[in-house]
């Protein structure tokens, strides 16, 4: 079993028009599963997204493929934020089989929280980071104000 102690798993199905010729999971539908698992969990801890106020966007994406997703199926999305900084996050994160035994693949991902209307860094707000508590793994603070 994948140690899945730290961050949170959000469970994702694989449909049809997400695979492949080969019946497989297409690589680029790996990004867009962790995509969707973190905005179901910022979703469903109330955040509201409002991009008069912030946008974040994707600094960085790195990803390693391990083992295919074959077939429909549903796998589990396990993230957690390894490193916070006053106006970015780095997210970890794994690609699971539903039973923890297989990891499909696993990478990072920045993100910079950008002012809404200068559209240049700004601290991440107070709000996020009472919301972010479950994604911080052991040893992660959140930054001073």
């Amino acid at each position: 079993m994948i140690d899945t102690s730290a961050g949170v798993l959000v469970r994702k199905r694989v449909y049809l028009d997400d695979l492949d010729g080969f019946g497989m999971l297409h690589h680029a539908r790996f990004a867009l599963l962790f995509d969707n698992a973190v905005i179901d969990f910022w979703a469903d801890a109330g955040w509201q997204l409002d991009p008069s106020e912030s946008v974040l966007v994707i600094r960085e994406l790195k990803m390693t493929y391990h083992q295919p997703v074959v077939g429909l199926s549903e796998v589990d999305v396990h993230f957690w934020v390894e490193r916070a900084g006053r106006t970015s996050v780095t997210y970890r994160f794994q690609v699971l089989s539903a039973d923890h035994t297989v990891l499909h693949a696993d990478g990072h991902r920045v993100v910079v929280n950008l002012d809404g209307q200068t559209l240049r860094p700004a601290p991440i707000g107070e709000r996020v980071w009472e919301l972010a508590a479950p994604l911080l793994a052991p040893g992660v603070e959140r930054p001073a104000a």
